[in-house]
């Protein structure tokens, strides 16, 4: 049975060697039982690794089951990135999804917090001070391209770097957001190389 052998301490190893080192027929069958059981595991202290090498050796199509289970749109995305193991999933999804779902998982970060209303205007800031999900911001803005929402929520961000910078969880994000200011680019206009202060475009 994958889904007991995968909260297994051990038997998470077999599952994940499987759809590693398994040759192609065999791999699919694993993946799908693992897509079939897959909400039970994101949260699971040994199944959380199952779905992350998933991630990373399966197919959109099973990274995309996935992805619907993070954005539920019930408050699952803000939950799942606070938890000590499907937080880890999160980020796999970022390092190892395709662009549209990092989109998606942006597009959460984005929303307005629910459950905090005074933690800032969106989602990011909330999960930013917290001590698990402040991995899930880290990542977001390390693994996703420049484009819009990348600079929206990093203006989001710096909006509350005094409030990022007193809370101890949240240095991570606080020194990525300091490596994106730092990064120094080619001015069109001048054809020179000048320092990015953060008041343009990321």
């Amino acid at each position: 049975n994958v889904e007991s052998l995968s909260k297994h301490r051990y038997g998470c190893r077999v599952v994940q060697r499987a759809i590693e080192f398994c040759v192609e027929h065999q791999k699919d069958a694993v993946l799908k039982k693992i897509v079939e059981c897959h909400a039970s595991l994101v949260d699971d202290q040994y199944g959380n690794y199952v779905i992350q090498q998933s991630l990373v050796c399966g197919r959109e199509e099973h990274q995309r089951e996935v992805i619907k289970t993070l954005i539920k749109n019930d408050g699952s995305f803000v939950r799942l990135s606070k938890h000590k193991y499907a937080s880890n999933v999160v980020e796999g999804m970022l390092k190892n999804g395709t662009d549209q779902h990092r989109v998606l998982i942006l597009e959460e970060l984005l929303k307005p917090s629910i459950s905090n209303k005074n933690t800032g205007p969106c989602c990011a800031i909330e999960l930013a001070l917290d001590p698990i999900a402040n991995y899930v911001v880290k990542s977001a803005l390390e693994c996703t391209k420049n484009g819009a929402q990348v600079e929206k929520l990093t203006e989001a961000l710096n909006a509350h770097r005094m409030e990022l910078c007193r809370s101890p969880f949240a240095k991570y994000v606080v020194a990525k957001l300091n490596t994106k200011r730092d990064t120094q680019y080619i001015d069109p206009e001048t054809s020179k190389q000048v320092l990015d202060t953060g008041e343009g475009n990321f």
